[in-house]
């Protein structure tokens, strides 16, 4: 949905729109597989710290907080849950932005497996959504060195015809949000603390 700067975003219109066909399940074998990872912080060994870099991370996170605001604003109704919907207001060109919503499908918080604790979320794109596919943020401890890093991972096609002249610029523009979205969570891992609240 393309919206000019006096339009609202809204939700309403997507929450009860069901998910593509091939959207769920395994990747399909032409699906693009992106992978963004970087080290963050390091945190005192053990679990994580009450207001420390991944608790940082993951509040930002679960808020949907992902993106710097040059990239996208998010939609969201509160601190995400599974089977939300949650939107981003991607900003294509000065005056025109795009707004498409997701499907949470996944939310973990403080989990401990295989020496990580991890916290994060995963989320499915809803019919009208320019890609079919999925991804998922997420913020991870080393429970052995308390080395702190932000893990997103995606699969995803196109879903718009429109898009096929074009890939390489939307590619370029997907990679390029994936990429502002570790330096924006870095940055949520290196700023002081804000007010605590659970995650």
């Amino acid at each position: 949905m393309f919206l000019l700067p006096f339009m609202k975003a809204r939700l309403e219109s997507w929450e009860d729109r069901p998910l593509p066909p091939g959207a769920a399940g395994s990747p399909p074998k032409d699906a693009f597989r992106d992978r963004h990872e970087r080290i963050v912080a390091v945190e005192s060994p053990g679990e994580p710290e009450g207001e420390g870099p991944f608790i940082r991370v993951a509040r930002s996170i679960l808020g949907y907080e992902i993106f710097p605001a040059r990239v996208g604003q998010p939609v969201v109704r509160r601190a995400v849950q599974a089977g939300d919907s949650v939107g981003l207001r991607y900003h294509l060109l000065p005056g025109l932005d795009l707004f498409f919503a997701s499907r949470v499908v996944r939310v973990f918080t403080r989990e401990l497996a295989d020496g990580w604790w991890s916290s994060g979320f995963t989320y499915q794109t809803l019919q009208g959504h320019p890609e079919v596919g999925e991804e998922t943020f997420s913020v991870l401890k080393r429970h052995a060195t308390g080395e702190v890093r932000v893990l997103i991972f995606a699969w995803s096609r196109p879903a718009w015809p429109i898009l096929m002249p074009v890939l390489p610029l939307a590619r370029y523009l997907q990679l390029a949000a994936g990429r502002s979205a570790l330096d924006n969570l870095e940055q949520v891992a290196r700023s002081a603390s804000r007010a605590p609240s659970p995650v």
